[in-house]
């Protein structure tokens, strides 16, 4: 139950089904900044996703209602919002200068714990930056 806690604004588990939660988590993900790609960045093919797959063992996993993504997170969106600089917020948060940057730039992408935290400081930056002091 303790996930569930963290959902509400007062800290505490109201009444209501596990479902009113997804979709109240369904809805705030749907206001997020979508990433915006580098410049001259082409999607995949499907061959190509089919090869990717096959060569990663995921050729036949099939996805359904329960599979869970991370979501991606605007970056230097975020940091903007909270009004730092790279310096500022990568020292506040842990992350390498040089990743943040990085991460900006679009030459890559943070690794998907690592997406999770930037999701987590965009919902609660000042918790997450007293929790790392």
């Amino acid at each position: 139950m303790a996930p569930l806690a963290a959902l509400s604004r007062h800290g505490t588990h109201h009444e209501g089904s596990d479902e009113d939660i997804v979709t109240i988590i369904r809805k705030k993900l749907s206001e997020l900044e979508p990433v915006k790609l580098p410049k001259g960045y082409k999607r995949p093919t499907e061959a190509q996703i089919q090869k990717w797959r096959v060569e990663d063992g995921d050729a036949d996993f099939e996805y359904d209602e329960n599979t869970r993504f991370v979501c991606n997170v605007n970056v230097r969106a975020l940091r903007e919002r909270l009004g730092l600089t790279q310096e500022e917020f990568a020292r506040r948060y842990r992350f390498p200068l040089r990743s943040v940057q990085e991460w900006e730039q679009g030459r890559k992408r943070p690794a998907p714990g690592t997406m999770t935290l930037l999701l987590a400081i965009s919902r609660k930056p000042k918790a997450l930056a007293e929790a790392l002091t």
